[in-house]
């Protein structure tokens, strides 16, 4: 596991989603999720991409089948996680 320069803070609905996740599809969600938070811009991962429309200023993460769609705070160095979704679901 590698040192984490950003917190990941899950809101509620996030939370709920993540724990209703196979354990298998829940500990590779965790650990993408560690890799993305030990990097030093998290926008520079290979599977984040912008939004646009009216989710601009969000980020969504892929993650196999879901989306996890997050903001960032970078003066609190934070990756706020807003929901998780299946991807045909996800926006």
């Amino acid at each position: 596991m590698s040192a984490k320069i950003w917190s990941v803070v899950f809101s509620k609905a996030a939370r709920k989603s993540l724990k209703r996740m196979e354990t298998s599809v829940h500990i590779r969600v965790l650990d993408q999720l560690d890799q993305l938070s030990a990097l030093e811009n998290p926008l520079r991962h290979k599977d984040v991409r912008s939004l646009e429309g009216k989710l601009r200023g969000y980020y969504r993460l892929r993650i196999g089948e879901y989306r996890f769609i997050f903001e960032l705070d970078p003066m609190n160095r934070n990756i706020s996680v807003n929901s998780i979704v299946p991807r045909g679901n996800a926006y």
